[in-house]
């Protein structure tokens, strides 16, 4: 009987320090080792003018691997590189689809894709996930439209501003840090709460306020659940974009689901949905006589796993 009890007080205080177990979440990396990640961004564009509702689908799937080159107490010098590169677009007129695999001299953005795979770029992440530093993409693809040769000027510029679009710094800072910038300073439980302010790379800067609660501890993973709320910065002002007026009258949410490694913090998996609405509006102008208010529905999701 006394076997019994002292049996059951051991499993009763095992399962109390077990809840109370702090761990400290961060990246663990080793200098010399290649991390991966596999990153397809889906996102949905519906607008509506004069009562015709347009919507724009693109999907960007890239493997990317990363390098470590130096450890610096709490900083990571790190080199990038693109291994693949596909973008998909559905627009109103039909598809087009665009791929790092494909050089056919027919076909100039797969081109400048294929010659942009391998480019390597430098960035410096803190242990906490944040990107501190990235070299800047421009010259690369200033270097890579400059030899389409048999391309006119004003196709060169326009495949110059896919190519920053959908993979350059504001890119890739975008996608990237929804899924890394996510460790508290301080060591945390299970079911433990942190909060995080930051600001989405868009058109317009957006201020994102994201509460993340630390759902499980496993023998091999860590998982993290993020609730966001997005608040576009300075609303009422206009800007001027390619030489238009505009005001962005938008908020959304974010939700996210993170699994990281236990031992190297690096992501395994995450899922994130984000959702963004409201109105563009357009101040009057030459070339918009009168302005015009759009309603505006956008969303993406984005999923990064890592592969090798």
């Amino acid at each position: 009987m006394k076997k019994s009890i002292g049996l059951i007080l051991f499993l009763l205080l095992s399962t109390i320090v077990c809840r109370a177990q702090y761990v400290k979440l961060a990246l663990n990396l080793v200098k010399g080792a290649t991390y991966y990640n596999l990153t397809t961004a889906t996102a949905s564009v519906m607008q509506t003018v004069n009562g015709k509702t347009t919507t724009i689908n693109t999907t960007i799937t890239c493997r990317i691997a990363f390098t470590v080159t130096n450890v610096r107490d709490s900083l990571y010098d790190m080199e990038m590189r693109y291994q693949s590169l596909t973008l998909k677009m559905q627009l109103p007129t039909g598809t087009t689809q665009y791929s790092s695999d494909n050089v056919d001299p027919a076909d100039p953005v797969s081109v400048a894709f294929a010659a942009f795979k391998n480019q390597t770029i430098a960035l410096v992440l803190t242990k906490t996930g944040n990107l501190q530093a990235l070299a800047s993409m421009g010259l690369i693809f200033d270097r890579i439209v400059g030899k389409l040769t048999q391309s006119p000027p004003d196709q060169r510029a326009q495949i110059k501003s896919l190519m920053e679009q959908s993979f350059g710094e504001r890119a890739f800072r975008s996608n990237f840090e929804m899924g890394t910038a996510i460790f508290p300073s301080v060591p945390v439980r299970k079911n433990a709460l942190w909060i995080s302010d930051s600001q989405l790379e868009s058109a317009r800067p957006a201020n994102v306020h994201s509460i993340y609660e630390l759902r499980d501890i496993t023998e091999t993973f860590y998982q993290i659940h993020v609730n966001s709320t997005i608040t576009y910065a300075n609303r009422d002002a206009f800007i001027e974009t390619n030489g238009v007026p505009l005001k962005y009258n938008l908020d959304g949410s974010r939700l996210a689901d993170i699994v990281v490694d236990k031992v190297t913090g690096w992501v395994k998996q995450s899922t994130i949905i984000q959702n963004i609405g409201g109105t563009t509006e357009i101040k009057d102008n030459p070339k918009t006589p009168g302005g015009l208010i759009i309603p505006t529905v956008m969303r993406s999701d984005v999923v990064i796993t890592d592969i090798h």
